[in-house]
């Protein structure tokens, strides 16, 4: 069953929504000086995601992950408290498999996506950039244990953009697989939801799972 094409227009318009309660700006860190050009751009990208100018959106996002790669600062490897890399790299993801479903117009008033008509090459960006970001998360917290909340929530989302692209990718069981795992880290992920609604498959089972998951950490020592 292929998942209806507005699904892909709600996520991008769920990251905005995302954008406005995630980790970036002044207003939710105190930025170490090391990070504070990557910080900048990545704010301003943020604000141009907020106002559909995508392409250019992207440029700041790409500016910004530059700068975390720098040998200066390695954000990247995920040893400290700097989270945004993986936001960063979601955020790439998503506009990757904007543009591969519905072009760089992000023509969304399709009544159908032709899989004949998808961009593979951008559908692979958007699949590639939503790994860094799992992988980056998985490292993050390695070093960060008790910031789980946090990470939850971070890598659900990524997971269940993940999923999306899996799907479009003609890869169903492990479509499946990264909505369960999103529901496992945030059982209220709407993304995964909703991909489990549009599969025709149950999402109970892996909510219940989520949720013994979040208070089987709130149980563990700090």
């Amino acid at each position: 069953m292929n998942l209806k094409p507005i699904f892909v227009l709600i996520i991008i318009l769920s990251l905005i929504m995302w954008l406005s309660q995630c980790e970036y700006g002044a207003e939710h860190q105190d930025v170490d000086p090391k990070y504070k050009n990557a910080h900048i751009t990545a704010v301003s990208a943020q604000k141009l995601m907020k106002e559909k100018q995508f392409e250019e959106a992207l440029r700041y996002y790409e500016l910004a992950r530059q700068e975390m790669e720098h040998p200066n600062v390695q954000a990247n490897q995920g040893t400290d408290v700097y989270i945004n890399y993986g936001f960063v790299m979601n955020d790439i993801g998503v506009i990757h498999l904007g543009w591969a479903l519905y072009g760089k117009k992000l023509d969304t008033e399709r009544s159908h996506i032709d899989p004949a008509s998808i961009d593979s090459a951008e559908l692979q960006t958007a699949l590639q950039s939503f790994e860094t970001a799992i992988d980056f998360y998985q490292r993050w917290f390695g070093h960060n244990p008790k910031d789980y909340e946090r990470y939850s929530n971070a890598i659900a989302e990524s997971y269940a953009n993940y999923g999306t692209a899996l799907k479009y990718a003609d890869r169903q069981d492990e479509a499946i697989e990264a909505y369960r795992l999103a529901l496992l880290r945030n059982p209220e992920n709407g993304t995964a939801l909703r991909g489990f609604e549009l599969l025709q498959l149950p999402s109970e089972p892996h909510v219940e799972a989520g949720k013994a998951e979040r208070e089987r950490y709130k149980k563990l020592p700090l």
